[in-house]
């Protein structure tokens, strides 16, 4: 497969995973976008039915470290290419004694206990952005995720609280045990700051999360490969087939038009310069200024 340049192709949804099997994605080809922070390298073909676009993560090797990613220049590659709902698949670990290795998780909210990720894709821009998290996933991405798993022979979680780490290691013991105070149900290294930014690109965006292990103190030990490790829990029983099944069912069901809020999320949040990269937003529709009402005679 060989990297293309030419005129990206549109894809209305996407998927952020750490791979997309030749049965998931078809008709697949590799893209270079090129984004203000730099070249994405996104694959585009068919979900399903649907044109799709799909970011591997942590890279086509898995040789990114989840710190390391480039964050914005995901998200906006996906925007680039049309994408306007995001479904991130996320396989991760449990805090919660309630919540069970093989259980999948549609998340309803996050905690952000990342220390070194980018906060924003206006962090080099000469405005003010705050988007409101009141909702942190899409209703309407979450409805088809949770009605493409109801059939599902896997206990689907219709909530859930993700807690994003820094990683690259593990959590400690303790860690886990704040966590826990802290009202988290799962835990993880990817999806923030993927959530925040597609908020702030005004794109759809929600997780589905199959619970792969226990957090560290929960169980012996945290294996990663081998027997009975989180890799064998993912793929020997069946699970990852079950979530690209779900994926695609999911992808299906989305309506052809949002009629949710995600595509207004800068309109009354964004004040200042805006950046030359920024097009074809809510704001475009924001008349008058965008500076709070005090500071426009200062």
């Amino acid at each position: 497969m060989n990297p293309k340049t030419e005129t990206p192709a549109r894809a209305p949804v996407g998927l952020i995973s750490s791979a997309a099997s030749p049965r998931l994605l078809t008709d697949r080809r590799e893209q270079q976008v090129a984004t203000p922070w730099g070249t994405a390298s996104v694959l585009t073909g068919r979900i399903g039915e649907r044109e799709a676009a799909v970011v591997l993560r942590y890279g086509p090797k898995l040789t990114i470290p989840s710190h390391k990613i480039n964050y914005r220049a995901n998200i906006w590659a996906l925007r680039e290419l049309g994408v306007q709902r995001i479904i991130s698949q996320n396989a991760i670990g449990s805090v919660n004694p309630v919540v069970k290795p093989g259980d999948i998780v549609i998340s309803h909210d996050f905690l952000d206990r990342t220390k070194s990720r980018p906060l924003s894709l206006f962090d080099d821009s000469e405005c003010w952005v705050r988007v409101d998290m009141t909702e942190p996933f899409c209703p309407e991405v979450r409805a088809s995720l949770l009605e493409a798993t109801a059939s599902m022979p896997d206990r689907v979680l219709h909530r859930g609280v993700f807690a994003c780490v820094e990683g690259p290691r593990f959590e400690t013991p303790a860690e886990i045990r704040a966590l826990q105070r802290e009202g988290a149900d799962i835990v993880g290294t990817p999806m923030v700051p993927e959530v925040t930014m597609a908020r702030e690109a005004e794109m759809c965006f929600a997780s589905i999360a199959p619970v792969i292990n226990y957090g560290a103190g929960m169980a012996p030990a945290v294996i990663h490969v081998g027997p009975g490790s989180m890799n064998d829990e993912y793929y020997a029983g069946g699970l990852h087939d079950r979530i690209e099944k779900a994926l695609i069912d999911a992808m299906a069901r989305l309506p052809d038009h949002r009629g949710c809020k995600c595509g207004q999320a800068l309109r009354g949040g964004f004040h200042g310069q805006r950046p030359g990269w920024l097009a074809n937003c809510s704001i475009d529709e924001q008349a008058g200024s965008t500076l709070p009402a005090a500071l426009e005679d200062a």
